[in-house]
């Protein structure tokens, strides 16, 4: 039979090949009843089919009125997104990537310096480094977090250091803690990379709020995801606002006058509403994937093959994707191609570091031993907020027998 693909599931370029039959255990999950049913990375279907009918008026109304880009709409979930985060200000833009890139430009970062990545994370975090025409000064991860190690962030410090980038991996807040110490003591800006990781806590508070700007994706599968691409900036510097707001919006100081050579990233006002609209579901959509890796968690403590996230004592983890990591590169690809025949989908975050990409084989240069072998072991296994019980037990049963 034809395999159907959901839009959410991995490309089929992006499967592994596997020769193995695929199990005649399959439940009956709820779920499309053409073609053979698989268990998605992402499920935004099951998210999103309750609003359906609400978000539909409330963006004929956007239409019929003909408010495309800013206005109240904008200003509301910008308010809205601010004080979730106890922060003073909210400048909406085009995409978790301009979110970035508009800091550090805010920021006076340009040419002769140097910004502090770690290398495992999404390329785009580096970008936003590169595109202002600084240098990326990647560092190595922690072997259990999988975020920036602090003590390479101290020794990777150096004259040209003019920003720090943690990034909250999958859902894993950074050690804010030392990282702010660390910054302040050097005076240092930190920007955060909170586009995998909205809702998530450091200590009692929300990542994003720590440093100079706290950086938002709204890509549609992140766990504030919105219809289409679209980021966010947050801060309580008013003039760093006013600044990213005015770089975004094509260097305006007024409709006709322009301080800045500016861009064009804006987040559009139906993105804006329909954020707006399911930030009330948020807390209630993170503690369902915190439910969910608690069920990954005990069904395979027992397994000596793969280890489960690790989450520090002061961090609360909302677990954007779950990885799990095999003891090494063959056991990961013959697990992930041995779910695949058994109809359930796995994710590869990410195959090949930052530094070991054509683009920075200058810039990175170094060997990342972690974070190299991160690249060759972890598996992400699906999650979402509603991700069902039985459907877990499935996964984590195929896991058990492959590995037995």
């Amino acid at each position: 039979m034809e395999e159907i693909r959901g839009p959410n599931d991995p490309a089929p370029e992006d499967l592994e090949e596997d020769e193995l039959a695929p199990d005649d255990e399959m439940p009956q999950l709820p779920g499309p009843k053409v073609g053979t049913f698989r268990i998605p990375l992402f499920d935004l279907h099951k998210q999103y089919k309750d609003i359906c009918d609400e978000m539909s008026m409330t963006i004929g109304g956007l239409i019929f009125m003909a408010q495309f880009v800013g206005g109240e709409y904008l200003d509301q979930f910008e308010a809205n997104f601010a004080g979730y985060h106890i922060k003073r200000y909210c400048v909406g833009v085009g995409s978790g990537t301009d979110a970035l890139w508009l800091s550090l430009l805010a920021l006076g970062i340009g040419h002769g310096d140097e910004v502090i990545v770690p290398t495992n994370t999404f390329i785009a975090t580096a970008f936003a480094v590169s595109h202002c025409g600084a240098s990326v000064r990647f560092v190595d991860v922690d072997p259990k977090t999988y975020n920036m190690d602090m003590d390479l962030v101290e020794e990777a410090i150096n004259t040209r250091t003019r920003a720090i980038i943690p990034v909250h991996l999958y859902g894993q807040p950074c050690n804010m803690t030392d990282l702010m110490a660390l910054a302040e003591d050097r005076n240092i800006p930190v920007v955060e990379d909170c586009a995998q990781a909205v809702g998530a806590t450091w200590d009692g508070q929300r990542v994003g709020s720590f440093g100079a700007t706290g950086c938002f994706s709204f890509y549609p599968t992140k766990n504030l995801g919105g219809l289409a691409q679209g980021g966010a900036v947050i801060t309580d510097d008013k003039e760093l606002a006013d600044k990213i707001r005015s770089l975004g919006n094509m260097g305006r100081s007024s409709h006709t006058d322009f301080a800045y050579k500016g861009y064009n990233s804006r987040l559009d006002t139906i993105n804006a509403v329909f954020l707006k609209r399911i930030m009330s579901r948020l807390q209630t959509w993170n503690h369902n994937r915190q439910s969910a890796a608690f069920l990954y968690d005990k069904n395979l403590e027992e397994l000596g093959a793969v280890k489960t996230p690790y989450v520090e004592d002061k961090a609360t983890h909302v677990y954007h994707l779950y990885q799990i990591q095999c003891l090494n590169k063959n056991e990961r690809d013959g697990l992930r191609g041995y779910l695949d025949s058994n109809r359930v989908s796995t994710g590869l975050y990410y195959p090949i570091p930052c530094h070991k990409q054509e683009i920075y084989k200058f810039e990175g240069g170094n060997y990342f031993p972690v974070a190299e072998e991160l690249a060759d072991t972890l598996l992400a296994l699906p999650m979402h907020p509603h991700i069902t019980e039985e459907e877990i037990d499935y996964i984590t049963h195929k896991i058990i027998k492959f590995f037995s």
